[in-house]
């Protein structure tokens, strides 16, 4: 009875708006805190609905407390989009980026949301079902250099970090599952021929350089925005680091921006000083947006 109860409150309350409001969000989290909910249950975000999963180490819990996901980082790629753009999401989860893009690109627009791990692509599929309108892609695949089938390890410390390298895991536990590793270049010749990359979106867990050297002719092409979760620590684990993600931008004439969320704030960053951060920083992983320099 409890999770018919809050599904029907979810289905009435303004959830879109507890991220911007106090009373809002305070009544929501008794709501929810009192009456316990344990199924699953749609929730209207800013951006986008979503099937909102109530257990704990769920990714979406987040959403159900806060009403948003990644502040700062959705600010900078809501301000990328622009209606009729296409988009490509690599590692899409349960799809906040694509969702958003979708909605924002509108009807004009594609959007391509990769997630290889298959529970997790289950969630994306639903929720792309709930949009408005029909131009968001799931593809149950990974992005990468070469074509082919990868294992990709699942981990239970965290739901956001199934990996294809089996050592990137915050516990080390999970089972593994092969799937399909597609290069974004070929992807987009066959299935958008004609139609020019705005924005792709990075988070995959230290297989950046492979996702990037799959995409060589469409990024130095069309001269996408790319927002890049960049793991330090793991890309300093393979060959060239991330030095050679530096330079692959450098070399194509990008420029760099730190996203700095805990301080809300972005800062520009020339490359040879992003090397020498990325060096020193002990963090698990930092968000940079790279922008082409005007011609």
């Amino acid at each position: 009875m409890r999770d018919e109860i809050f599904q029907a409150i979810g289905r009435r309350f303004p959830t879109q708006w507890i991220g911007r409001s106090r009373v809002l969000s305070a009544v929501w989290r008794i709501l929810f805190y009192v009456i316990g909910p344990r199924a699953p249950f749609e929730m209207r975000t800013e951006h986008y609905s979503v099937i909102a999963h109530p257990e704990r180490e769920t990714l979406t819990r987040a959403l159900i407390r806060r009403g948003y996901w990644e502040k700062l980082e959705t600010q900078v790629f809501t301000a990328l989009l622009i209606p009729g753009a296409m988009v490509v999401d690599a590692g899409a989860n349960f799809g906040h980026y694509a969702l958003t893009a979708a909605n924002r690109v509108g009807a004009s627009g594609l959007v391509f949301a990769f997630e290889p791990h298959a529970a997790t692509f289950a969630l994306l599929n639903q929720n792309a079902a709930l949009q408005p309108h029909r131009n968001l892609l799931p593809i149950q695949a990974g992005l990468g250099a070469e074509e082919g089938r990868l294992p990709i390890f699942a981990d239970d410390g965290n739901p956001g970090g199934h990996s294809f390298l089996d050592w990137n895991r915050r516990e080390g536990t999970g089972g593994s599952e092969t799937v399909p590793v597609y290069r974004l270049d070929t992807i987009l010749e066959e299935q958008a021929p004609g139609r020019q990359l705005s924005v792709l979106k990075i988070d995959v867990q230290g297989f950046e350089m492979d996702v990037l050297n799959g995409a060589e002719k469409t990024i130095s092409r069309d001269k996408p925005s790319v927002l890049c979760e960049v793991t330090p620590g793991v890309l300093a684990r393979t060959a060239g680091g991330y030095r050679v993600l530096l330079s692959f931008f450098e070399d194509r004439a990008y420029k760099a921006t730190i996203l700095l969320s805990d301080e809300d704030r972005l800062e520009p960053m020339a490359f040879d000083a992003l090397a020498r951060l990325l060096d020193e920083t002990e963090k698990e992983y930092l968000d940079v947006l790279f922008t082409p320099l005007p011609d």
